[in-house]
């Protein structure tokens, strides 16, 4: 079967649901590739929608992003943004599964054709322009054009398959980012988890139908029960760190659990690592039901996926470095912000390392990091934009994903219509659209 549209969105992880809901909003025809059975990726988990408000309070995140925060309140699947005195000045909950209801039917409602189970297995390109992608999918291979791409694989698996260069890992050693894996907790204290190990004091909100404020946000460690933790090898290391999140008053989202120097793009790897997560999820689970005040009598699912926090970053036209983040450098051709924390998990033990963003609290992402120089018909956005290892750990969490994926899809969707690739595309004309759609490029553009 061929299939041909407009704009063909590669990963359907938050970045490519927001990609393909802008870009048919717009006027394309799009279809969307998503090798998995459900859109959503790593917010389906459960894992918080980091982030919204900068480090002095501000919030410069809107557009398509908070248009889906919003419908979750509706759903009383999302409190909003809560502030919080750790890492981060406010935390933006969500339960994973609301999350991929909600999406499912955005993507529906804008007209975006999804097809699940279908992975892309070569492409083709010609003048420096995607002509053609095959991918797998039930019945067999099947061959796809679009008149622009948005890559948002996470990995970079097309830009790769096309031979574009990409960064690998944290330098020469090629170290990643550790993999990990959510675990549900059903039947909890959360008053009582958050009271035994908060470091801070905890978000608290109220859900959407009232009543009293639950905990919904607060990062710890488990340095309380280190003899435990070695002893029984829970852990790879002492005062191992855990961030738990939820919207409801009896379950909680855990994460802590980590695989060390896994390649997220070798599938043999990444299959090992989901066996040794869901196993090692399971023995956290139960340490947690014996020790921890407010676990016991709960009972424990792990996420069906794992999340993989870094593998390739393309080297695209401009690649964000440490100074734009950790100076919150700011861009003529900006798409959108970043206000999250570098947020890095040191590959060789997988503690989570913080580096706060300079400048005013945000920086821009420039829509050049988003253009690889030997694609002019494909955008790439997401975990695998053009950025160093440190940038890396800010632009890879989930709202800057979200801002990226509608500026992509935006992006493509103008393109398509006025009959030129992607990359030569006014930014001017982007961003006023982009303004239109509530999107925040920062005070100057109005």
């Amino acid at each position: 079967m061929d299939f041909n549209c407009d704009v063909v969105v590669v990963g359907g992880g938050v970045t490519g649901v927001a990609a393909g809901i802008a870009a048919a909003r717009n006027g394309a025809k799009v279809i969307l590739l998503e090798p998995r059975p459900f859109v959503g990726g790593n917010a389906t988990t459960g894992l918080c929608l980091h982030n919204f408000v900068n480090k002095f309070g501000r919030q410069v995140v809107f557009g398509l992003a908070q248009e889906i925060v919003d419908e979750l309140i509706k759903m009383g699947g999302a409190v909003g943004h809560i502030p919080y005195k750790g890492f981060a000045s406010a935390v933006t909950p969500v339960d994973g599964n609301y999350f991929r209801i909600k999406t499912t039917q955005m993507l529906a409602d804008a007209g975006v054709q999804v097809i699940y189970g279908a992975t892309v297995v070569s492409a083709k390109a010609e003048n420096k322009k995607v002509t053609e992608l095959t991918f797998a999918a039930k019945g067999g291979l099947h061959k796809l054009v679009a008149k622009n791409i948005i890559e948002a694989s996470g990995d970079g698996d097309v830009a790769a398959m096309l031979n574009v260069p990409f960064r690998f890992g944290d330098g020469p050693k090629k170290r990643m980012q550790p993999i990990s894996m959510i675990l549900h907790f059903h039947n909890v204290d959360t008053r009582a988890i958050a009271k035994e190990m908060g470091e801070v004091d905890p978000a608290m909100a109220v859900r959407p139908e009232g009543g009293e404020p639950i905990p919904v946000y607060f990062n710890g460690s488990f340095a309380k029960w280190d003899d435990i933790v070695i002893s029984q090898g829970i852990f790879p290391n002492k005062g191992r760190n855990v961030f738990f999140n939820t919207v409801w008053p009896d379950q909680i989202n855990v994460n802590t659990s980590a695989v060390l120097d896994v390649d997220g793009t070798d599938p043999v790897a990444l299959s090992k690592a989901t066996a040794d997560l869901t196993a090692q999820c399971y023995k956290i689970g139960n340490f947690m039901k014996e020790h921890i005040p407010g676990f016991a009598g709960s009972y424990m699912v792990p996420a069906a996926i794992p999340g993989v926090r870094e593998s390739r970053n393309i080297h695209g036209r401009y690649q964000l470095t440490d100074e734009d983040v950790l100076e919150g450098h700011k861009f003529e051709d900006t798409i959108g912000q970043v206000c999250f924390p570098v947020d890095i998990h040191a590959p060789d033990s997988s503690q989570a390392i913080f580096h706060q963003i300079g400048g005013d609290g945000s920086f821009d992402i420039p829509y050049r990091s988003m253009l690889p120089n030997e694609l002019d018909n494909m955008v790439v956005a997401g975990r695998c934009v053009s950025a160093t290892h440190v940038a890396h750990g800010a632009t890879r969490n989930m709202a800057p994903c979200l801002v990226m994926g509608e500026a992509a899809g935006t992006a493509a969707a103008m393109a398509s219509s006025a009959g030129i690739n992607a990359a030569d595309i006014d930014i001017k004309k982007l961003q006023q659209q982009l303004i239109k759609q509530k999107v925040f490029l920062g005070d100057g553009y109005k």
